[in-house]
């Protein structure tokens, strides 16, 4: 039997096991026999009111055998445990991810988390026992949500990427300070060069078209590689950097010397002690590149081919780090690509761009933490709440006094339950689409995009707008398939409670014959 998260794995079986429990309880003091005994006196009662003494006999036993054999029947399939589940039946299947297209099936002997492990819900039970109708409507319930779910395309995880770059940061000490030393003695004497400047050669423009227009804007920029950083060095000795008695011409040969100085290439692109090497070898960082390079991989069949992808990957990654470590701060104007072009030179226009970036980069920034945090909790709380749902089933099925209409409706609260895990899947299939769709372009601008979703006014826009339907679409369509399936629940529970009071209540009698009975003497 296919579950539909990790937890759920262990949930299920604990669940259950409070199920039985319960039972022994109610059975053990006798609760169950309860609504026996208040089926023969509310027979008696209401067949007393509805004839007279004479008949009151007949009335009430008919109408006894019917509510006895319906009630028999209700507590024999939904009372007492009786269909054997063990762990071995559980599976969970996780979706294929960007970094992981065949995730490795989920057991409770073989969790592939920390459920069930270091004491976490340890202790599962190594057997359980449902039901007959609960199991049925577990294992159709859970076969048709499955069924529909083979139907839908997986979504690869594009809000992975977001999240990742969202977590990207410098996290040693030591990198961050070398990146702040960086910034101040290379990237600011070069930046200040280029727009003093404004160098203008094919060579440049060719590093523009390859690796955008907003290159020269941060610190790893291919156009200071080529004109700038190879005839500049840093102003200090650098940590870590051996000292060149080529390079490093005016150090006094007779002083002691622990560290050189190297050239601002040399600092930054050296694939052993170069400083976007360190931080792309920090564990976010890496992370990041790892997901980016997967979905570069992904989406190069849906997007024009691209160069020097790995390359711009660890850039991606690279200036990721550095945004959120606060170490790079300067940006540039970026027209607003939701289709506007407005002079940067008109005052309105540009405190407009400002104030709409910072108040849509700020909500998009407070949605998306609630996202990110949403996202893994609805799994969660839908796997609790169908613990909890199981456990209390013999209170309900006893306190329904074995209801017909209590089998619909519970089942069907089952059913909706579960069903959420599909809704979920479309929502995520339907966000990763409109975002696609939303983004047209090259595979450069897409994953720039992957991995700073809030760059200018009109990115921050989209980016927020795909945070507000994603939410609407995760909480909104459960929301509005349980009150359907509610209000569906109603009215079939409605509908067998007057069937069943139909076949159970005497005719309407007048003077204590039955109608039936007097026109039949007429």
């Amino acid at each position: 039997m296919a579950v539909d998260s990790y937890l759920e794995l262990f949930t299920t079986l604990f669940g259950w096991q409070w199920y039985g429990v319960i039972w022994d309880v109610l059975s053990d003091t006798g609760i169950i026999y309860i609504p026996f005994i208040i089926i023969v006196i509310e027979t008696w009662r209401k067949a007393a009111r509805g004839g007279s003494y004479g008949n009151v006999h007949d009335l009430a036993l008919r109408s006894l055998e019917i509510e006895f054999y319906v009630a028999i029947f209700v507590a024999l399939i939904a009372g007492p445990p009786a269909v054997t589940l063990t762990p071995d039946m559980l599976r969970y299947e996780p979706p294929p991810t960007l970094t992981e297209a065949n995730p490795p099936v989920a057991t409770p002997s073989t969790p592939q988390s920390n459920y069930g492990s270091a004491g976490a819900f340890s202790g599962t039970p190594t057997s359980v026992k449902i039901p007959v109708w609960w199991y049925t409507v577990l294992a159709l319930s859970k076969g048709f949500n499955h069924a529909i779910l083979a139907g839908i395309p997986d979504a690869r995880g594009i809000r992975q990427v977001q999240q990742q770059a969202t977590l990207a940061t410098i996290s040693d000490s030591k990198v961050r300070d070398e990146a702040a030393q960086f910034y101040a003695e290379c990237f600011v004497p070069a930046r200040s060069k280029y727009l003093r400047d404004k160098p203008s050669s094919s060579t440049i423009d060719d590093l523009l078209d390859e690796y955008g227009k907003d290159d020269p804007d941060w610190v790893g920029s291919h156009v200071y590689r080529a004109i700038y950083y190879p005839n500049m060095r840093s102003m200090r000795q650098v940590a870590g950097w051996p000292y060149d008695p080529g390079r490093d011409v005016d150090y006094d040969p007779d002083l002691p010397h622990q560290w050189g100085q190297p050239t601002c290439e040399q600092w930054w692109s050296d694939t052993d002690n170069g400083l976007r090497a360190k931080i792309v070898d920090l564990p976010e960082a890496s992370t990041l590149r790892n997901v980016l390079s997967a979905a570069a991989s992904y989406f190069a069949n849906w997007f024009p081919s691209t160069n020097n992808i790995a390359e711009k990957t660890t850039d991606m990654a690279a200036r990721k780090a550095l945004d959120n470590s606060r170490v790079e701060v300067m940006t540039a104007y970026q027209p607003d690509d939701m289709g506007a072009y407005d002079s940067p030179f008109n005052p309105y226009n540009t405190v407009q761009h400002i104030a709409a970036g910072a108040g849509a980069t700020v909500t998009h920034f407070t949605l998306g933490t609630l996202l990110t945090a949403m996202k893994p909790m609805l799994p969660i709380a839908q796997a609790l709440l169908l613990m909890i749902v199981y456990a209390l089933l013999p209170l309900i099925v006893v306190i329904s006094g074995y209801s017909l209409s209590m089998l619909v409706l519970a089942g069907l609260g089952i059913f909706t339950i579960n069903f959420w895990t599909v809704l979920w899947k479309l929502a995520r299939w339907i966000d990763e689409n409109l975002t696609v769709a939303m983004h047209p372009g090259t595979l450069d601008g897409m994953l720039a995009w992957f991995a700073s979703p809030g760059g200018m006014v009109g990115a921050t826009t989209k980016a927020l707008l795909l945070d507000i339907m994603l939410a609407m679409m995760m909480i909104g369509m459960p929301v509005i398939w349980t009150m359907l399936m509610g209000w569906v629940g109603v009215r079939i529970g409605a509908d067998i409670n007057n069937a069943f009071k139909e076949s159970t209540n005497p005719a309407k009698t007048k003077g204590g014959i039955p109608k039936k009975i007097k026109s039949k003497g007429k």
